[in-house]
């Protein structure tokens, strides 16, 4: 996982100054934020106050070291600097990040002063002779890891009641691009993605699957009608191939439909981060996954409160066109002591029944070979009212622990249908409740930094489907009152162990390892209740098709990491993995006439005991290299196990309604098997076209094969004399044959601070089609269906949904007036990946196959800051109002049409 940097990210695009005009004989604060970090320029009379600088604290004088202080020293650890010659800032905040020491300037920087490059293999005191030696500034050292830059013929400097406070410039990296995505991914020797809070609240959204369509690789499956989320990840998704977290809790729920099952439930306004790691599995997080590892950080107290703030808060709110009537969310924190800080937000949305877009109006042809558009797929039943809220502290037990607690929770009220006319809704009520509890220790010592993590998460949505009549006006299906709920209790222990070597060579070596343990345990269950009123259905379909059942997944992990010299690293590590699933299941639940009977020929329903287990060990590895500054290769190579959800390993029973299909559990159901191979490279330089641009790009190629992979197929009927089965059968299924997924991915951009453009693209070939073996029941089959040619082919496959085979965006803009207003556009172009479907003689369930047809919609967004405390967005979403279906999962409803949003937002 990214770490999230050593203080928070600035605006490098400005240059932020306060006055340093005397004040009553005092000089103030000046403050800039130059280049990859910021330094604080501070001198300060015994006594006085400090005024508008927002990351500085009062410092303790009894911690506050003379420069004079004798037997102060630096390390005489050899270091690999490679700064060219810049502005002095901006060379000592490279400085401190290289070497980890803190500066401090007595009085102000000369305007205009340079320094003197520093390249080579050195102790960081050679590096800062080298650095000032044309400046006229001298350093000392104000403890071991602190120094102080003087100006030797300043005024004051002898002045004995001048004390220098040790301020921190905070080496941390640039955050550039239309999107604001921190340095730390184009360090990153492997594919990972950060979605920042500036992304999200650029340009407000109506549902949170929006928040990732500037993501290379990742796809969101679900339609607008859910506000639930189903990531897809390089073409996987659901059933835990991707760990969708909240926090660090995992969250499993699934609910079966037609279209996505696994869905996660959050409104973006209490986010303030979204990290995806696509290539590193062998961590916490790893554990039963296969695709990737989605976090999503919700706001903490360092989020709401600047530095130095001892309480404050944030207030949002939006109003828009197409119904897009309110969302509004204020957030708070208070440092209620040096140890112990507390914050709270709470969100709230309403949005109603949006209008599709009227240009280009084909939407798909499903898998009868029917055409579909605006006008004959109708979005109705979209609104949604959602509201949302979280709680957490923070405590520092000692200077190297601390507690961290939360609570995330939601309610979303929405109506949402599974036919392509929109004519069936069924009326949702969905809570979630994530309890989390982080202990840090981290010691003075490279040995230790210990992470302990426990959680637990509920997922419980009610739902209403109301009574279906015919077209005579009569009952044809029975209405269902069911509840589906998933409990997930986790925990979680991760430790970092770093040890620095001889120099080999002219480099210094490092070796770290890091390793860890997860489990988790999920229980669902499924109650359900049918009213009798003449038609079909009964409380056991809804029950089985989402079905109760317990499951453990336990995992172990580590890697060893070694460096040299910030050139090559190179990993290698292994993981452990194990489940273990259980429950009671059924292979002969329903007759003809109704399907309500509860017994199969003249005799009870057949037990099926599941009882699955599996382990496996997986390895890993990863190697970089940096031939020159700014240009990282890398490769990484990986294999994980995808245990089975309870949902996959106990369906059974019935298709909900008078659809004449039965399901089977697969009692002999496999793990997944998953080897990932990927190349990649990094770029970042700085300085490219003017002085303080930055370019950054990140190109990935990966190639992915699954064994037994899983998905529902169609199957043959037992054979039983007396009964006469539904016309067709189904299971989830292993395919026999290796499903191969390649892609690749790039997301690039440049920033000369005034202007920016940059965007991503998406390729992906993915080959999810085999052959099964559809006998999963252990009983005897009559000759015609061991015949049956559908069956055990690609052809008896069903609900298997593709990524788009190529996706392009493109964002760039404006910042104007000193950077308070900005001015935006971005284009998405999106080529859809066929669906695969069937349909078993004259029943046709896999309306959601065929083709989805190409589109592109273009985005305006805009903001301005009034002032330091608020800030105007407006924003046109679908611009030019296309027709679309959104993604890959089986969406029947259009996307909206234009929508226009103006949001207001302050900080107090």
């Amino acid at each position: 996982m990214l770490s999230n940097g050593v203080g928070r990210i600035v605006d490098t695009n400005k240059i932020i100054r306060k006055s340093s005009t005397p004040i009553g004989g005092v000089r103030t604060i000046a403050l800039t934020a130059v280049g990859s970090g910021m330094i604080a320029l501070m001198p300060l009379a015994v006594g006085a106050q400090t005024r508008g600088a927002e990351i500085l604290q009062q410092a303790n004088k009894a911690e506050i070291a003379q420069v004079a202080e004798e037997g102060v020293t630096l390390s005489n650890d050899m270091l690999s600097f490679d700064i060219s010659a810049q502005p002095l800032a901006m060379a000592l905040v490279n400085f401190s990040r290289v070497s980890g020491i803190d500066v401090a300037v007595d009085g102000t920087l000369p305007d205009g002063t340079q320094s003197v490059a520093v390249q080579g293999n050195m102790t960081a005191g050679a590096a800062l002779d080298r650095m000032l030696s044309q400046s006229g500034l001298i350093w000392n050292a104000v403890n071991p890891t602190t120094i102080s830059i003087i100006d030797p013929v300043r005024e004051d400097a002898g002045n004995a009641s001048i004390i220098t406070v040790p301020v921190t410039v905070t080496a941390t990296e640039r955050a550039l691009g239309p999107n604001g995505v921190p340095d730390k991914v184009y360090e990153t020797p492997g594919s990972v993605a950060v979605i920042t809070q500036e992304s999200m609240r650029k340009s407000p959204v109506r549902e949170a699957r929006e928040i990732f369509n500037n993501v290379a690789g990742v796809d969101i499956s679900n339609d607008a009608r859910d506000p639930g989320l189903t990531v897809n990840v390089r073409g996987q998704q659901e059933m835990g191939r991707v760990n969708v977290n909240i926090d660090g809790a995992r969250q499993n729920y699934n609910q079966m439909t037609h279209g996505t099952s696994s869905r996660v439930y959050l409104d973006p306004a209490l986010l303030a981060e979204v990290e995806i790691e696509k290539s590193n599995l062998n961590q916490n997080g790893g554990a039963g996954s296969s695709a990737g590892i989605v976090t999503m950080r919700t706001l903490n107290t360092q989020d709401i409160l600047d530095d130095g703030e001892k309480w404050g808060g944030k207030v949002n709110v939006s109003h828009g066109t197409n119904d897009y009537e309110f969302a509004g969310d204020a957030a708070g924190g208070v440092r209620l002591a040096p140890r112990f800080d507390i914050s709270a937000a709470v969100s709230r949305k309403v949005i109603g029944d949006y209008s599709p877009g009227k240009r280009n109006p084909a939407l798909f042809t499903d898998g009868n070979g029917n055409y579909h558009d605006v006008h004959s797929s109708r979005p109705e039943y979209t609104f949604l009212r959602q509201t949302s809220g979280l709680v957490k502290a923070n405590v520092h037990l000692t200077d190297d622990q601390e507690l961290n607690l939360g609570y995330v929770g939601s309610k979303s009220n929405y109506t949402k249908t599974n036919d392509v006319t929109n004519t069936r809704p069924d009326l949702n009520e969905t809570k979630t409740h994530t309890l989390t509890a982080k202990h840090n220790w981290n010691p003075s010592t490279d040995l230790v930094d210990l992470d302990t993590h426990v959680y637990w998460t509920r997922t419980e949505s009610n739902q209403y489907r109301p009574t279906r009549f015919n077209t005579s006006g009569s009952v044809s299906q029975n209405p269902y009152d069911t509840d589906y709920t998933l409990d997930t209790t986790g925990l979680d222990l991760a430790n970092s162990s770093k040890f620095e070597l001889y120099s080999v060579g002219d480099g210094l070596s490092k070796v770290s390892f890091d390793y860890g343990t997860e489990f988790f345990h999920d229980r669902a269950k499924t109650t359900s209740e049918v009213e009798d009123l003449g038609g079909s259905g009964s409380a056991y379909q809804a029950e089985g098709t989402t079905p109760s059942g317990e499951r453990d997944v336990y995992g172990g992990h580590v890697t060893a990491t070694y460096g040299w010299n910030d050139v090559f690293q190179i990993s290698g590590g292994f993981r452990y993995d194990r489940y273990e699933l259980t429950g009671d299941s059924y292979w002969c639940e329903a007759l003809p006439g109704g399907f309500t009977s509860q017994q199969c020929g003249s005799g009870n329903d057949v037990p099926l005991d599941v009882d699955l287990s599996e382990d496996r060990v997986s390895p890993s590895f990863g190697a970089s290299v940096t031939p020159f500054p700014g240009l990282q290769l890398f490769a990484n190579y990986r294999e994980n196990l995808r245990a089975p959800t309870v949902m996959e390993a106990m369906f059974k029973g019935m298709h909900i309604g008078d659809q004449p299909v039965t399901y089977f559990s697969n009692a002999n159901l496999k793990a997944e098997e998953v080897e990932t191979k990927e190349v990649g490279v990094n770029f970042m330089f700085d300085n490219v076209i003017k002085q303080g641009d930055g370019f950054r790009a990140k190109l990935s190629y990966y190639r992915s094969t699954i064994d037994n992979y899983t998905t529902v197929g169609f199957v043959p009927l037992p054979s039983l004399p007396s009964v006469n089965w539904p016309s067709v059968g189904a299971g989830m299924v292993n395919l026999s044959d290796p499903v191969y997924m390649t892609g690749t991915e790039l997301e690039a951009f440049y920033d000369a601070g005034e202007y920016y453009f940059g965007g991503t693209l998406t390729t992906s070939d993915i080959d999810l089609i085999g052959n099964y073996n559809q006998f999963i029941l252990d009983t005897t089959y009559s000759t015609a269906a061991q015949n049956a040619a559908t069956y055990g082919t690609v052809g008896g496959l069903f609900g298997i949904y593709a990524p788009p085979k190529r996706k392009y965006t493109l964002d760039g803009g404006f910042r104007l007036f000193d950077q308070d207003l900005v001015l935006g556009m971005r284009a998405t172009f999106v080529y859809p990946e066929e669906n695969y479907g069937s349909q078993v003689g004259s029943v046709s369930l896999s309306t959601v196959g065929g083709e989805y047809y190409k589109y592109r919609v273009f985005d305006f967004y805009s903001s301005y800051d009034i002032n330091d405390a608020v800030k105007l967005r407006f924003a046109v979403n679908n611009l030019f109002d296309e027709g679309y279906v959104q993604g890959s999962g089986g969406t029947y409803a259009p996307a909206p049409g234009r929508t226009a949003i103006i949001s207001l937002s302050g900080n107090f």
